[in-house]
């Protein structure tokens, strides 16, 4: 493990800088907390657009936490 973040709140517009920032570090792989990804907590609305940012990073996502 590396680092824990949040998205920075709504647009997401954190991940950007932090994934660029991570990338220096050596991450691979982004786990996307259960949080952003539960239908019965509300649904982010800007998740289709973090995928992306991470995605277009070349870094891959693992839906859910580590456990």
């Amino acid at each position: 493990m590396i680092a824990f973040f949040t998205c920075g709140g709504c647009s997401g517009r954190r991940v950007f800088r932090l994934v660029r920032s991570l990338q220096k570090s050596g991450v691979d792989v982004i786990h996307l907390s259960s949080c952003m990804q539960m239908k019965n907590y509300p649904e982010c609305p800007h998740i289709d657009t973090i995928r992306k940012t991470i995605e277009n990073a070349g870094i891959r996502i693992v839906e859910g936490t580590h456990h």
